[in-house]
């Protein structure tokens, strides 16, 4: 069993660094995401008169009436991903593959995002981490332009000192989304802390040689330690500033 990060504080006392996932661990990802994604399909499919598809289309993607599935595409994969397995089920369906790369194309630049809900108090957390010479990271599968917007969004612009996203040329679950930003900051990759929801951010923290701490269940993942939202770091500090 993971251990709460309350009962084994020195993860994020030892660390020089906290790189953080965006959605699931941060903001709520049903409510950010699965009007996102209802819309793009949608669009994409009457754009091609192949809405008889849909059910097929959605459930490739993971894409349940309220909810993502965990570590599905469209919960943990970038854009080109959930792009990719539209497409490649479209053809499937016998629809022309042009016609289908450019309805998705339209559809997901101008398909509505679900409403902004933070998970806990990132700002504070942030805000604490910052105050006490910690680095902060924020590594995402999202697409850079909605990755900014969603910090500014919850109030973090200012205090993230790199972030990693889905259309960097190198991302999550590969190593070098922590190991570049332990040497922008010139530590250890060792001294960073990956904080994350799914699979992906596992991989990305062990690839790397870093601890993970595991924002909810985690669907079986493992890590280090275990926290509810990530207000439990903000506490982990203020503890230890107590003691002091």
């Amino acid at each position: 069993m993971i251990p709460r990060l309350a009962d084994v504080p020195q993860i994020v006392l030892d660390a020089r660094a906290v790189v953080f996932d965006k959605d699931g661990t941060l903001l709520d990802l049903d409510t950010r995401w699965v009007a996102f994604f209802t819309g793009l399909v949608d669009a994409a499919l009457d754009t091609l008169g192949a809405l008889s598809v849909r059910g097929e289309v959605l459930a490739a993607l993971g894409v349940g009436s309220r909810s993502l599935v965990p570590h599905g595409i469209a919960a943990a994969g970038t854009g080109s991903d959930v792009r990719s397995v539209i497409i490649t089920t479209l053809r499937g369906a016998g629809h022309d593959r042009y016609r289908a790369e450019a309805a998705v194309a339209a559809a997901y630049d101008s398909a509505p995002m679900g409403r902004l809900s933070a998970l806990g108090d990132p700002a504070r957390v942030f805000r604490a981490l910052r105050d006490s010479g910690r680095r902060i990271g924020v590594a995402t599968a999202d697409d850079r332009a909605r990755t900014l917007t969603d910090l500014e969004g919850l109030g973090l612009t200012g205090l993230v000192d790199a972030v990693n996203c889905g259309d960097d040329p190198v991302m999550k679950p590969d190593a070098r989304a922590l190991t570049d930003m332990a040497a922008l900051w010139e530590i250890e990759v060792t001294s960073i802390v990956m904080v994350g929801d799914s699979r992906h951010d596992l991989a990305t923290a062990r690839a790397a040689g870093a601890p993970f701490i595991l924002v909810g269940d985690g669907g079986g993942s493992g890590g280090e330690a275990r926290i509810d939202t990530v207000d439990e770091i903000a506490s982990v500090l203020a503890s230890d500033a107590t003691r002091e």
